[in-house]
């Protein structure tokens, strides 16, 4: 059996040692990149650590919409479109000088249609053993009728009671609103606070639950965000007195509309 000289065996000795630290080190660094790995744990993978948080944010909605119908019937189509036409041009008009910008106002549907008198003749049967023949029934248009709803958007909500006031003295029909919303830029701007506020909530009960339980956490390795995130609208206070014999000033209260949000969050644990 032959020996190795000296220096091979020095060069032997040498590269074993370096393939151990080489070892070593790498799992050393598995070990600080990744805090679940453990050389004498079960291969089975912890289950996630998830928590909820919810945040919201609120302040006074700063854009509503105000609608009203218009209704108009005559003989003739034509006339009932003619009607219509200018009894919206008016109120348009009157908004228009109540610095209420022309695009603003949106026609969002628009209907015309016939209105019959229907009579019923009928054939008077004598004798018996006859069978009872159905009645004849005629239609006859009397009229037309055109309709149109109309929505108006408002930028400035302090503007909604004199716009109120305007259309119910034009005589519009089926008033509604202000419906009291936010515009895209303030809606965008309380819904990035809410969620910050739910993630520092979900964030909070995390470390507060784990501790408690003896749980030691990871990185955050999912997030989700829950659908609920749609302005709260705050009840209306309307004057009841508008549209009567006595002209009271239309009186809203504004109020405040409030955007909640709702996050997921779930962590690696070891």
């Amino acid at each position: 059996m032959a020996f190795l000289s000296g220096s091979k065996f020095i060069v032997l000795k040498t590269s074993i040692l370096s393939a151990i630290f080489t070892v070593v080190i790498l799992m050393l660094l598995s070990y600080f990149f990744n805090h679940t790995w453990n050389p004498f744990a079960s291969k089975t993978a912890s289950q996630p650590f998830t928590v909820q948080g919810t945040g919201t944010a609120t302040a006074a909605p700063d854009e509503s919409a105000v609608s009203f119908t218009v209704t108009k019937t005559a003989t003739t189509l034509q006339d009932a479109q003619n009607q219509a036409n200018t009894f919206t041009n008016k109120i348009v008009s009157d908004l228009q000088k109540l610095s209420v910008a022309k695009e603003d106002i949106q026609t969002n549907n628009y209907n015309s249609y016939p209105n019959y008198n229907q009579n019923n003749e009928g054939v008077v049967q004598q004798g018996v053993a006859l069978p009872i023949q159905p009645q004849q029934q005629s239609q006859t248009i009397i009229s037309y009728t055109v309709s149109e709803d109309v929505t108006i958007t408002l930028h400035d909500i302090n503007k909604a009671n004199t716009v109120i006031d305007q259309i119910t003295k034009d005589g519009a029909e089926n008033i509604s609103g202000p419906n009291l919303t936010f515009s895209d830029a303030k809606q965008q701007q309380l819904e990035n606070d809410a969620r910050d506020q739910a993630i520092t909530n979900a964030k909070q009960k995390a470390q507060s639950m784990s501790q408690a339980a003896g749980i030691h956490l990871g990185r955050i390795i999912n997030i989700q965000e829950g659908d609920n995130n749609q302005p709260i609208i705050r009840p209306l206070m309307m004057n009841a007195a508008v549209g009567t014999a006595k002209s009271v000033p239309t009186q809203i209260n504004p109020g405040q509309n409030t955007v909640t949000s709702t996050v997921t969050l779930s962590y690696e644990t070891y």
